[in-house]
């Protein structure tokens, strides 16, 4: 009989934070990244001041991606504990449908960019820059989501993200 999973391991709340603070790095400082992007499409060399940047955009958006799968290989290998038990049915479809279009941007977002720069392909470019401001709301969901569970229903959902299960 398996185990019933009541919060998340140690390994999948790092890989959670650390991943936030990756996501919350390229919002705050792709700046460098946009202007070299400008240059590089003008066919001109990066602003100075501005490569180091890049680059970290683009280490950074690399260890995202890599962290993701980890996490995705973690969730089908480990799996995840259930919502509560009583839970409306249309909060869990909205939770998971969120949890998913996050799964999901997190591995297209670094495979659009790096298409964008190591290609130059700038219809990716294009691609990537939508899919940030959808990252964005999908991440405002999350949250909004996860106080919601705290807050008004009073649920564990929230603290199973601070207190990982000891397995």
């Amino acid at each position: 009989m398996a185990k019933k999973i009541t919060g998340y391991s140690r390994p999948q709340v790092a890989l959670h934070w650390i991943v936030v603070v990756l996501v919350a790095f390229q919002f705050l400082a792709h700046d460098g990244m946009e202007a070299s992007w400008r240059a590089f499409l003008n066919d001109e060399p990066p602003p100075a001041g501005r490569v180091v940047l890049t680059y970290m955009h683009i280490a950074a958006g690399s260890l995202v991606l890599l962290l993701a799968l980890a996490r995705i290989y973690l969730r089908f290998t480990r799996g995840a504990p259930a919502p509560p038990a009583d839970e409306p049915r249309l909060l869990q479809i909205v939770a998971e449908a969120v949890h998913g279009l996050i799964y999901l941007l997190l591995l297209a977002l670094p495979i659009t960019g790096a298409i964008a720069w190591f290609i130059g392909l700038e219809t990716a470019g294009i691609v990537h820059e939508k899919l940030q401001t959808i990252l964005l709301v999908a991440i405002a969901l999350h949250i909004a989501g996860a106080l919601f569970q705290h807050f008004v229903r009073r649920s564990t959902v929230l603290m199973r993200m601070f207190r990982p299960e000891h397995s």
